[in-house]
């Protein structure tokens, strides 16, 4: 039993640092809804840094608004972003 607490402590700082991904594009995910900000690519690395890609349809105040939430989430670590040529599927 002893070494199962050890093995345990031992992984959990991994579990959480595996989470960080999960946990940045589940919060993007909710402020990209909140703003109607649809028309966008968007996926996290297991840091917690996330990459979005926004399509045609989205406005350029809609990105400088989105970009200043996404930066001041504390579950996300950075943010690198463009625009494509493309417009996305809506994210649902």
């Amino acid at each position: 039993m002893r070494h199962f607490a050890v093995i345990a402590l031992m992984l959990m700082p991994a579990s959480s640092w595996a989470n960080r991904g999960i946990e940045a594009e589940r919060a993007a995910e909710r402020i990209l809804l909140s703003e109607n900000v649809a028309h966008v690519y968007f996926t996290a690395n297991d840091a917690g840094r996330l990459t979005l890609l926004f399509g045609n349809q989205v406005a350029d105040w809609q990105i400088r608004v989105v970009l200043k939430k996404l930066e001041q989430d504390p579950a996300i670590q950075g943010v690198t972003h463009a625009r494509a040529e493309t417009d996305f599927c809506p994210i649902r």
